[in-house]
């Protein structure tokens, strides 16, 4: 891989970084959205009606909250998920800068004119 074609990699891997970014964003503020929301109904349901009904669906509704809880740590952990691949990224992008660095530094040394020398990648 030439020089040219390590930047241009690189710079693919940090487009993907940002799209990674932005994903993972959108789906923590989802994540946040929903956690807790169903969390107060079963307590509210206790100030307003009592009997086996209200029972019953206080335990459906403190279930459901327990899983859209649940729900939104899924989904935070696929952020993060998506953050260490964003990371991963970067850091091969940075690699890939690097090596361009050193073999264009590796060329110049080679022919001090600025012309290119096949013979050294």
């Amino acid at each position: 891989m030439t020089p040219t074609e390590m930047r241009h990699a690189a710079s693919r891997k940090r487009t993907e970084v940002r799209v990674l970014e932005e994903s993972a964003h959108s789906l923590r503020a989802v994540a946040g959205s929903i956690r807790g929301l169903l969390s107060g109904i079963a307590g509210i349901s206790r100030t307003v009606w009592q009997g086996p009904a209200a029972t019953q669906f206080e335990r459906e509704a403190e279930a459901q909250s327990r899983n859209v809880d649940q729900q939104a740590d899924e989904i935070a952990s696929e952020a993060g998920a998506l953050e260490t691949r964003a990371d991963q990224l970067r850091a091969e992008a940075s690699r890939l800068i690097h090596e361009a660095v050193r073999i264009e530094a590796l060329q110049t040394v080679a022919d001090p004119t600025g012309a290119q020398s096949p013979g050294i990648v």
